[in-house]
């Protein structure tokens, strides 16, 4: 009888043990992915890429549409751009971008990212199928400008709607 209470007491701690490590997995994996650069960056640019699609429209038939929503993308940041300097399909797809790329840098579940640069002026692109992923211009025609000052992090919200319709 000795031997079988010290075979259920050590697959109970087994059992116990693992569970424990189960949620501890499981709260890691709930967090979003954050790196030491973005919770630690002073000057740069912190933002959110957040997806649209399908119907918007408002009805009194049909449920609210569904929204806006984080994805997981990888951000291209380039010197500032004007549309001159690249090769665009339907407006909001380029290619051949003639300026320097500055960096990349993936974001997180959320579409969260966060990224240090030096004070400049910045036009920021998403990775798509059909190219990299900008529809937002200035009055000079510069695509997605954001401008980083010196110690400070701007904030952007950069929206994919490519497939949405309003």
């Amino acid at each position: 009888m000795g031997k079988f209470l010290l075979i259920g007491l050590s697959l109970l701690l087994t059992f116990c043990n693992s569970t424990r490590k189960d949620a501890a997995q499981q709260t890691q994996q709930d967090k979003p992915a954050q790196t030491g650069q973005q919770m630690d960056i002073k000057q740069g640019i912190r933002g959110q890429i957040l997806w649209e699609a399908g119907n918007q429209m408002p009805s009194p038939d049909a449920p609210p549409p569904s929204g806006k929503r984080g994805v997981e993308r990888t951000v291209y940041i380039y010197e500032l751009t004007n549309s001159q300097q690249t090769t665009s399909t339907d407006g909001v797809f380029h290619t051949a971008i003639q300026t320097k790329l500055v960096t990349q840098i993936a974001t997180d579940s959320n579409g969260n990212f966060a990224v240090n640069l030096k004070p400049g002026r910045y036009s920021l692109f998403t990775k798509e199928e059909k190219g990299l992923y900008a529809k937002l211009f200035d009055g000079e025609m510069n695509i997605f400008p954001v401008e980083v000052k010196e110690g400070e992090v701007t904030a952007v919200e950069l929206l994919i709607n490519y497939n949405a319709f309003y």
